[in-house]
């Protein structure tokens, strides 16, 4: 990262093929990516306070990561620079910091920070986007966010499951991705179960359009409301088949709606929901299917009575204090 074309961005003097430069740079390194995000706050908190930070400590420690670990001297520079920020706001008053702020933003047209959100074990999270977006992250899941302004679409990527409900713009699709397939929005609601210990990623339309990607951007299929699209990983095909939109919701009202499947895939569910760790003694029960509604405010065990009930198996908890406890299946 060059000394002078990072002080032409952050005191917004870079030219457009320095800016061209320097964000194509970021989007090939997440690391100097989140070095420039720090920078970029320091720079602002300096900017927009007439009080002494320690600045220089700061600069000096974040610098010294910028150099990958070669200590450098401060450049002279750009700690004038940040001081220079600093005068400048008193001089200029607050309609002065508003139009720094509102500089920064226009420099960043073709970059944008991505959010993290994330759903703990036992938990469903809401998320409402800026653009009017709203999303239901599944226990045990993560997404990622980001608007590219470059390719003129927003960008999420989904580990685990989530409902969402897009706000449509023509202008500016919305795709997520889920690391072997790419779904794009057409004007849709829709949910995507894409666990990494699944052997499947499941992407069900509730209503308006979406199409289905490979990694390399070519279209699969496009869903109509009602239909899901099953992509088996090992087998690498892709099943269709119908699906009511209740028992898309059933995971977001706190129910577990189980639709003929197999006990692995069952109990993947459970181990996500309650933080336990599942074990087979007997394989074979692995491929047992079952079809039923359970409430998630239940205990484990009694979700356990209630398969074990359904089906010819039995099993044994151990009990752990500082990690998960086992259930063993037999």
């Amino acid at each position: 990262m060059s000394e002078d074309l990072l002080l032409h961005i952050l005191t917004g003097e870079a030219s457009d093929e320095e800016k061209e430069v320097f964000y194509k740079q970021l989007e090939q390194d997440k690391k100097q990516e989140e070095l420039f995000m720090e920078l970029k706050s320091l720079w602002l908190r300096t900017s927009i306070k007439n009080t002494k930070i320690d600045e220089d400590a700061e600069f000096n420690e974040i610098w010294w990561k910028v150099k990958k670990g070669r200590k450098k001297v401060l450049n002279t520079t750009l700690k004038v620079a940040f001081r220079y920020a600093a005068i400048l706001i008193v001089v200029i008053g607050l309609s002065g910091a508003v139009g720094y702020f509102i500089s920064q933003g226009n420099l960043e047209n073709k970059y944008s920070q991505t959010q993290q959100f994330m759903a703990t074990k036992g938990s469903v999270s809401v998320i409402e986007l800026a653009d009017g977006t709203k999303i239901w992250l599944n226990s045990d899941s993560k997404l990622s966010f980001r608007e590219n302004h470059k390719k003129k679409e927003r960008q999420a990527t989904l580990i685990g499951e989530a409902y969402f409900q897009i706000a449509h713009r023509e202008d500016f699709p919305f795709i997520v991705k889920t690391g072997k397939l790419i779904v794009r929005d057409l004007g849709t609601t829709f949910n995507i179960k894409a666990y990494p210990e699944d052997n499947f990623i499941e992407t069900s339309l509730v209503e308006g359009e979406a199409d289905i990607l490979s990694n390399e951007g070519s279209r699969i299929l496009s869903l109509t409301p009602g239909e899901s699209a099953l992509y088996l990983k090992e087998e690498k095909r892709m099943e269709l088949r119908s699906l009511s939109s209740h028992v898309l919701s059933a995971w977001r009202d706190g129910k577990f709606v189980i639709r003929d499947e197999r006990l692995e895939d069952i109990f993947n569910e459970l181990s996500r929901w309650y933080g336990v760790e599942f074990k087979f003694e007997n394989e074979a029960l692995r491929d047992y299917r079952f079809t039923g509604n359970i409430k998630k405010t239940t205990t484990a065990q009694h979700v356990l009575k209630v398969l074990k009930a359904a089906t010819d198996f039995d099993y044994k908890i151990i009990e752990n204090v500082e990690k998960a406890d086992v259930i063993i299946l037999y």
